[in-house]
């Protein structure tokens, strides 16, 4: 059960890049008390999309296994055109030297699955306040 958050991210904008409606509905529970505006993207294609369209957003929680163009591609792409938003990798499935690879690629910070609350908001909190 998620509990109320202390943490108010208000004025943030937050882009989710996830493709399982379980994840969806984690991060819907556990942002929608923070006051972040929350933008939501399924796919490699869609977070581009969206990144390219909201020039505000201050944070990527970005999935690596995605259908499509892949977590990896993504981060590439977004960091090449913005050098500025903190980029939030998390992934269930850690394989030998992708934690390095998504750093050597620009990621902010990494997180792997299942993600507890307090760890999630934290890790925002660290980059949502700098």
């Amino acid at each position: 059960m998620i509990t109320k958050s202390t943490y108010d991210f208000s004025g943030k904008v937050i882009l989710i890049v996830e493709d399982t409606e379980t994840s969806n509905r984690f991060y819907n529970a556990a942002l929608s008390r923070t006051n972040a505006t929350l933008l939501w993207a399924v796919n490699g294609d869609e977070a581009l999309k969206k990144a390219d369209e909201n020039p505000n957003i201050d944070a990527i929680l970005l999935d690596l296994n995605l259908p499509g163009i892949s977590g990896f591609e993504v981060l590439k792409v977004i960091r090449e055109k913005n050098k500025e938003v903190s980029i939030i990798v998390q992934t269930a499935y850690v394989l030998s030297g992708e934690e390095a690879t998504c750093f050597d690629l620009g990621a902010s910070d990494f997180i792997t699955k299942p993600i507890m609350l307090d760890h999630l908001l934290g890790t925002l909190n660290k980059h949502l306040t700098k």
